[in-house]
């Protein structure tokens, strides 16, 4: 058997870890995306999906609620603009906001796709039904990374 230097390590590569675990569940719904025929990416899930109901969000908004920085949702959205999914406009009253909402084609898109997600959430769940309570045991850690940091754990 190969040697696992990641298991080795244990907690000292915690970061990796989680990493890793994300790459290859993003790599299977990319998969499952492309031989379903959408045009469709696993990262812009969250904020493509915070807007299926058809509201207006601010990109601060999105950031706060996704837990993802405001770079990284401006990233997405910058991408789900240009593929014509989500359109933008600047806040009447602070123009420095810039609201989203999906568009007509990214409306049809979502109400295609959730069919797909369904599936996607029973096959999650699935999986987690062989894990110990992971997302109790990621909320745990969440929550105990909000209160205190690792660089101040140190």
């Amino acid at each position: 058997m190969e040697r696992n230097i990641i298991n080795e390590l244990g907690s000292l590569a915690l970061a990796t870890r989680l990493k890793n675990l994300s790459d290859r569940l993003a790599k299977d719904v990319a998969q499952i995306y492309k031989e379903s025929d959408f045009d469709f990416e696993p990262r812009w899930f969250a904020v493509f999906y915070s807007l299926k109901d058809g509201n207006e969000l601010a990109v601060m908004e999105l950031s706060s609620m996704l837990q993802q920085s405001h770079p990284a949702v401006n990233q997405v959205a910058n991408v789900l603009v240009k593929k014509g999914l989500v359109v933008e406009r600047k806040d009447k009253l602070d123009q420095r906001k810039r609201l989203l909402k999906l568009s007509k084609k990214g409306l049809q898109l979502a109400a295609d796709m959730e069919p797909l997600w369904v599936k996607i959430k029973e096959a999650n769940d699935q999986l987690l039904k062989e894990s110990k309570n992971i997302l109790a045991s990621l909320e745990a850690v969440e929550n105990a990374l909000d209160k205190k940091s690792i660089k101040e754990r140190l």
